[in-house]
């Protein structure tokens, strides 16, 4: 089990690396370049690079919040209400997410009048996936809360 939670940590500083390497190199690069393609919306480039920046930050602390999970399972504190904290907290970034993202797809599709496919499609999957994780965290607490009962039932029965 502990060469898995290996393997997923590397998997996550990859994962955050990698992103982190496209919004500072290539973020840029397609936000200049949909500029140029797209004069009329060339006012958004800075706005919307911003946004996507300061939306990462909530991005890293959930991998931040993974490490601490697995660090939890490898010392056999995975079903402490400890884990389920951290659970609930990375929902709660979801949903903060999420809320940003729409609030974002709000301001470019009826505010601003300039709601470019790509920007839409774009949006909708981060919504989207910020939904997935904010559900299945919900879950894993709810579980988590549901094993620890269970758990102390057994401890105090001979």
């Amino acid at each position: 089990m502990d060469k898995y939670i290996r393997m997923f940590k590397w998997l996550l500083l990859i994962i955050g690396g990698t992103t982190f390497v496209l919004s500072v190199t290539l973020m840029p690069e397609v936000a200049s370049w949909a500029a140029w393609r797209i004069p009329e919306i060339a006012y958004l480039e800075y706005p919307l690079l911003i946004f996507v920046w300061v939306t990462l930050i909530g991005f890293y602390y959930i991998i931040v919040l993974i490490f601490k999970i697995c660090s939890n399972v490898q010392s056999d504190k995975a079903f402490t209400m400890g884990t389920v904290r951290l659970f609930d907290n990375i929902a709660y970034i979801a949903m903060g997410e999420l809320v940003a993202y729409m609030i974002g797809f709000i301001v470019l599709a009826i505010w601003l009048m300039r709601a470019h496919p790509s920007f839409v499609f774009i949006l909708f999957l981060v919504a989207f996936v910020c939904l997935m994780l904010f559900g299945f965290c919900k879950v894993m607490k709810h579980l988590l809360l549901r094993v620890i009962d269970i758990k102390e039932e057994n401890d105090y029965t001979i």
